[in-house]
């Protein structure tokens, strides 16, 4: 039988059985995984939440930060590695042992399609987080695709509230950012205070919308708890 990660959660005090149950009412209505919605809900970090599981089962954690294995990920191609949430990190046995990092190690189902899929003997299955997994992906399957001189890739721009470009990438172009603001004096924003650089923009910008969603989804779940409206009515709004 599989063992659930929130209750090992629960069981390893990292999480209250109140936040899992918002947690998974949270996942029936929107769907996602369990882990990225409790992270998501900010009851625990990504690396509390994988330290914690690691302990609890036993399972070793992933060390993402080196240069990928270009043996092992020649078995498992990118797609299977953005759908299942894993990427393969090494080889043992001759071959016949394939190292992965995973999510969610405890999914039986993925592991034995991955034996059937690459014909390895054996899967060891080792912990990381989703967004650790997500940028190795991005690095060690789609690095040279994304910076490589012949991607086929637009600029893209961040504006202000007043609908003034803020900054612009390029991703055709390596190091765009710091060769910007080495070739160019530093920007003003109008008010004598200095214009952010891309990666603050970009992460100011992500971080206000994750706000903007989670408080939305918990006004709308008080609302439908206090009686103003029922959650069929509000799916049948939001589908219109």
């Amino acid at each position: 039988m599989r063992i659930k990660i929130g209750d090992l959660l629960v069981k390893a005090g990292v999480i209250t059985d109140l936040q899992l149950r918002a947690a998974l009412a949270e996942q029936q209505q929107w769907g996602g995984k369990l882990g990225d919605i409790l992270v998501r809900m900010e009851f625990l970090t990504e690396e509390i939440l994988v330290r914690a599981l690691s302990k609890q089962t036993g399972i070793p954690r992933a060390d993402l930060t080196g240069d990928p294995d270009r043996a092992s990920l020649a078995l498992i191609p990118a797609e299977v590695a953005e759908e299942f949430g894993l990427v393969p990190i090494g080889l043992r046995d001759e071959g016949r042992t394939i190292v992965v990092a995973m999510s969610d190690p405890l999914n039986i189902g993925v592991t034995d399609h991955l034996r059937s899929l690459t014909g390895a003997k054996k899967i060891d299955s080792q912990l990381a987080g989703a967004s650790a997994i997500r940028n190795a992906i991005s690095r060690w399957y789609r690095g040279e695709e994304l910076l490589g001189d012949d991607a086929e890739a637009s600029a893209m721009k961040v504006v202000n509230n007043s609908g003034q470009s803020v900054v612009t990438l390029d991703p055709r172009k390596k190091n765009a950012a710091s060769s910007a603001t080495a070739s160019a004096p530093p920007a003003s924003t109008g008010n004598g205070a200095p214009r952010q650089s891309a990666v603050e923009v970009l992460r100011g910008v992500e971080e206000t919308q994750r706000r903007s969603v989670a408080a939305l989804k918990a006004m709308v779940e008080l609302l439908i708890e206090k009686g103003v409206f029922s959650r069929d009515e509000y799916l049948a709004r939001v589908k219109r």
